[in-house]
């Protein structure tokens, strides 16, 4: 069986944290697998949490920054620190079910020209399907939890293709060791975030790997809990980053791996296609609305 190893990267958000730990501890097995917790300078009360985290885990390696040194420091630090055949970057923002492992692990064990894959998330791109709830619900842990295992149970039904997509989400997202040799860590010219998954999954394909969707694996992403306030200032500089080394070999993926072949299918997977529909309509408005404000809204709700 392939070794698996887990980076999560933290930076504060203890609720957020303390909610992922909680998925993390009843779902993985730490006999094929492996935890490194890096921890970025957080504040007092994360701290703690991840400290408490460690002691009662003797099998995790909590490796600390005495000074915040940003996202993409923090997983190329965590990377340098596992020793699986297949690494798996988790944001702190995200729960995951039981088999997570052991999903990710058939999924790379299909095809070895597999680079970097990466699963249905309720938030995320390029294949999104939302966690449906009222807002009384929203701020009940348990209803979350109990939506949660629900979509998990819709998603083990699927029978994976793991289709080809142009890229991955950072979100949750894996790689091969041998994926990782050829095409380099994750460049830090994109720091603090933003496109340098991308970045990466345009190295590996170039390498030869391909990228795919786990569809049989349902991760739920926060989202939207990054950077503050700089957020479309970051995501700007580094889109245009992007565009002027890429863009003529990205728009020639998009060409080759359309994903409106695969997103009705995985969407009508675990909802009704009227569902479907509706969703896709609103995404559209979305694009002619001229209050930026309204648009970010409507798309946060369903990608």
């Amino acid at each position: 069986m392939l070794k698996h190893s887990i980076v999560l990267t933290v930076y504060n958000a203890p609720d957020d944290v303390r909610l992922c730990l909680r998925s993390i501890i009843n779902s993985l097995d730490f006999s094929c697998a492996e935890l490194i917790i890096v921890d970025d300078a957080s504040r007092e009360e994360t701290q703690k949490i991840l400290d408490d985290f460690a002691a009662e885990n003797p099998a995790v390696i909590l490796v600390r920054h005495e000074k915040n040194q940003g996202y993409l420091s923090s997983v190329n630090h965590g990377i340098s620190h596992t020793h699986g055949d297949i690494i798996t970057l988790l944001n702190s923002d995200t729960y995951i079910p039981c088999d997570f492992s052991s999903r990710i692990q058939a999924c790379f064990a299909h095809n070895e020209k597999i680079g970097v894959a990466s699963p249905v998330l309720s938030h995320g791109n390029p294949f999104s399907v939302p966690v449906t709830y009222t807002p009384e619900q929203k701020i009940r842990e348990d209803c979350l939890l109990s939506r949660l295992d629900y979509m998990d149970k819709k998603a083990k039904n699927i029978v994976p293709l793991y289709p080809n997509t142009v890229f991955c989400d950072g979100a949750c997202f894996s790689f091969s060791r041998q994926c990782l040799e050829q095409a380099g860590e994750f460049n830090e010219e994109y720091s603090p975030g933003y496109f340098e998954e991308i970045d990466f999954c345009m190295r590996a394909q170039q390498k030869g790997f391909s990228c795919v969707l786990i569809e049989n694996l349902y991760i739920y992403h926060k989202a939207h809990a990054s950077f503050g306030k700089k957020k479309c200032e970051y995501m700007k500089r580094n889109e245009t980053r992007f565009y002027r080394e890429w863009a003529n070999e990205y728009n020639r993926l998009i060409k080759r791996f359309p994903k409106k072949e695969h997103k009705k299918r995985v969407f009508c997977s675990f909802y009704p296609f009227w569902y479907y529909v509706l969703v896709e309509s609103l995404l559209k408005v979305s694009r002619i609305i001229p209050c930026s404000y309204i648009r970010r809204k409507i798309r946060s709700l369903y990608q």
